[in-house]
């Protein structure tokens, strides 16, 4: 490379872009539903709602829990994210996940798409798996939103949890009723209903 070149890569560096090494649907494997199933029939699976549930509620009154939550709190859209921490295992993580969808449908909602996307950066690979789920259909005025619609999202880096995000948005269109309160979703996602 001449002086020339170095200079001019120097002033104007080559943009580094991030390699999708892949991007397709989310799909759970028998095995993947089986591990759900078992960490679900746990007492752990209680254990570790309950520790979040709690670390959620201690957040909002701004004390510190040891699992570190960030809350989203606005007009158009509420939220909160678990980041990653010693309290909760790896897998706990993709399991709240399963475990938060599972919910969600169950009272009413559909998945409205899924997504897992794999990406090489400069020196780590990012994992995002995503749910997208939607209140049920309807065409009649006042349109029942719910919650709003909900995004689900585990990222990783080099397959270790960073963070676990939950966003519902909601609509102000006067087509659309009043958003039930988020509080409430909240306390749906956390039970543990069989």
């Amino acid at each position: 490379m001449s002086f020339f070149d170095q200079i001019i890569n120097k002033i104007f560096p080559k943009e580094k872009k991030n390699v999708i090494l892949s991007n397709e649907v989310l799909k759970r494997s028998q095995h993947e539903f089986a591990s759900y199933d078992e960490w679900f029939d746990s007492e752990v699976s209680k254990e570790i709602l309950d520790k979040v549930f709690r670390a959620y509620h201690l957040k909002k009154t701004d004390i510190k829990d040891p699992i570190p939550i960030a809350l989203l709190q606005g007009d158009k859209a509420n939220g909160f994210a678990i980041a990653n921490c010693s309290t909760l295992l790896d897998s706990d993580y993709k399991m709240l996940l399963e475990h938060f969808k599972k919910q969600i449908l169950g009272i009413g909602y559909r998945q409205s798409g899924s997504n897992r996307k794999v990406t090489a950066e400069d020196d780590r690979v990012t994992t995002k798996e995503f749910y997208y789920l939607k209140p049920p259909i309807q065409m009649e005025p006042p349109i029942d939103q719910r919650y709003g619609n909900i995004s689900l999202e585990l990222i990783l880096h080099d397959d270790k949890p960073h963070f676990l995000k939950l966003t519902a948005s909601v609509y102000s269109d006067r087509l659309y009723s009043e958003p039930e309160s988020f509080s409430d979703l909240v306390e749906t996602i956390f039970k543990k209903d069989n």
